[in-house]
């Protein structure tokens, strides 16, 4: 599957509307350089507690499947909706993470867990200079 921006603003679009009711306002897309973190969500607040500069970031080391990429970009935007609708703005996996990843796989049979079992997904290869020569000339 192709991973960039555009990919992660397509799917998001999605996403978005079949199950958080079109609420989330678009963040910032980024393609993430690690084999240690899926995705990640951030974002800062105002003294009023609303949000700015958000950004949702996927790994780009990885060649998921529709289906695991669906996984982590949903797990992502349950941070972000539980955030921007107030109920925990700290983005933690406590009650409420919890709670809205279970409805959600459930009701869609989605697979949203807290932690991932990266033995299960397919690595990229690591491309160095001396790997791209040796594999140029020989």
């Amino acid at each position: 599957m192709v991973l960039d921006k555009f990919t992660l603003t397509a799917l998001f679009t999605e996403y978005n509307k079949k199950y958080f009711g079109n609420i989330l306002p678009y963040p910032e897309f980024k393609l993430r350089k690690s084999y240690l973190t899926f995705g990640y969500f951030s974002c800062n607040y105002n003294p009023d507690y609303s949000m700015y500069n958000c950004l949702l970031e996927i790994s780009k080391r990885y060649d998921y499947t529709e289906n695991q990429l669906r996984d982590i970009m949903v797990h992502e935007m349950i941070h972000y909706y539980l955030a921007y609708t107030g109920k925990d703005i700290k983005m933690e996996h406590g009650e409420e993470f919890n709670k809205m990843a279970s409805k959600l796989n459930h009701k869609y049979g989605l697979n949203i867990t807290v932690t991932i079992d990266s033995s299960l997904y397919e690595k990229k290869p690591s491309f160095t200079l001396g790997y791209l020569v040796s594999s140029i000339f020989y």
